[in-house]
């Protein structure tokens, strides 16, 4: 849009886009060289009339429109070359926006990036304290389960050490009455843990053609037979590890290792077994002393599990806090953005009035930090024009 001040004829290129925004409110305009003041709200609406107006003789042979062509040369003509069209055309020029504007810079600079470091840490975090818990607890379960070993094998060493004490001191009890002694019953099977328990076997013998043989058992049916086979039709495919533990003692040596044991109920279960040698009557027997594993584990599991639900407590409490710092902080940038984006709004609108020429615009920031400053600067700056065109207006 060109401004001509009507006293001395100097010519303003003014940015249409920019006046769009002021239409309907009361703008004047100063001249910088000469100090007077064009109402441009006014200029406005006649320009918008004289268009109006000449519309319906566009393309015809009217006086209206054979007039229009010899007012533009007078216009376009001033007295003086324009000197500052193109800088101040240029000065109040709509800078393009950004992608991100200045709340949505704050809302990723302030909220995006620090949610998102804290989450990376906080799983992180949380990584480490679920490997640290199943780090614990497993050792704690090997530690417990190395302790039930050696409780085991010390339990077959010291039946083994007890019955042939026992043994040298009654030379005449056989070996069918070993079961049916009560006392050397209590002696050659004891109980061990909850469910464990020792017994005693013999090592086959070739010459007679005898298998593994119990002598001495807290379930007296299997006393006195060959239960290899039995055995063998009870486990069935987990009967291997079971006959390789076994068959490790022969040669009179300690032997221990972990086996598959199937319950009445046909629950597979695992057992540990703890072999210590004996001879009786320069024959190789053998204490066994067996339990379930779980009987030594299952505190460890209670802990195992006591650590997984620490652990998730945990990742839930710093979920919620992630959730609540992300409220928080969002509802303080929210409120406070908006305070610093509106202010910054007024003062560049109030900034283009004053390009525009409109040195009586108000300014009414009541902020108290570098917001404020920046109103008081663009309000003194305001005042030096004011008083700079007066200045020259009094020494025309």
């Amino acid at each position: 849009m060109t401004v001509i001040c009507e006293e001395c004829g100097k010519v303003y290129h003014l940015d249409p886009d920019k006046i769009e925004k002021y239409r309907g409110k009361n703008i004047r305009v100063r001249c910088s060289e000469c100090g007077h003041v064009t109402n441009l709200s006014k200029l406005i609406e006649e320009q918008e009339r004289e268009a109006a107006a000449s519309k319906p003789f566009e393309g015809g042979a009217g006086t209206e429109a054979a007039e229009e062509p010899s007012r533009e040369p007078a216009e376009e003509t001033p007295s003086a070359p324009p000197r500052e069209e193109t800088p101040r055309a240029e000065s109040v020029a709509a800078r393009p926006s950004g992608f991100l504007g200045l709340r949505g810079k704050m809302m990723f600079l302030f909220l995006v990036i620090p949610i998102l470091l804290i989450a990376i840490t906080g799983f992180f975090s949380q990584q480490q304290l679920n490997k640290l818990a199943s780090s614990i607890t497993s050792k704690s379960t090997d530690l417990v389960l190395e302790e039930g070993k050696e409780k085991l094998m010390q339990k077959a060493r010291d039946v083994a050490l007890q019955c042939e004490i026992y043994l040298r001191a009654h030379p005449n009890l056989e070996r069918d009455d070993f079961n049916y002694a009560p006392e050397f019953a209590g002696i050659a099977v004891q109980s061990v843990g909850e469910t464990g328990y020792t017994c005693l076997i013999q090592q086959p013998e070739p010459e007679t053609g005898q298998s593994w043989t119990i002598w001495a058992h807290p379930n007296p049916n299997i006393v006195g037979i060959d239960d290899i086979e039995m055995i063998r039709k009870a486990l069935g495919p987990h009967f291997d590890k079971f006959y390789e533990v076994l068959t490790g003692a022969q040669g009179m040596k300690e032997t221990q290792g972990f086996y598959s044991w199937k319950d009445p109920d046909g629950k597979i279960r695992q057992k540990y077994m703890a072999v210590a040698p004996i001879e009786i009557k320069g024959k190789p027997f053998f204490s066994m002393s067996t339990a379930y594993i779980d009987e030594f584990t299952q505190k460890t599991e209670s802990l195992e599990e006591s650590a997984d639900q620490m652990a998730m407590n945990t990742r839930n409490i710093n979920f919620g806090i992630l959730i609540g710092a992300i409220i928080i902080i969002g509802l303080c940038i929210t409120i406070y953005g908006y305070r610093i984006t509106r202010n910054i709004q007024y003062l560049t609108e109030a900034a283009d009035r004053i390009s525009v020429g409109d040195l009586e615009a108000e300014i009414e920031v009541k902020s108290k930090d570098e917001i404020g400053n920046l109103a008081d600067a663009i309000s003194r700056m305001q005042d030096s024009l004011r008083f700079s065109i007066e200045r020259l207006r009094r020494r025309r």
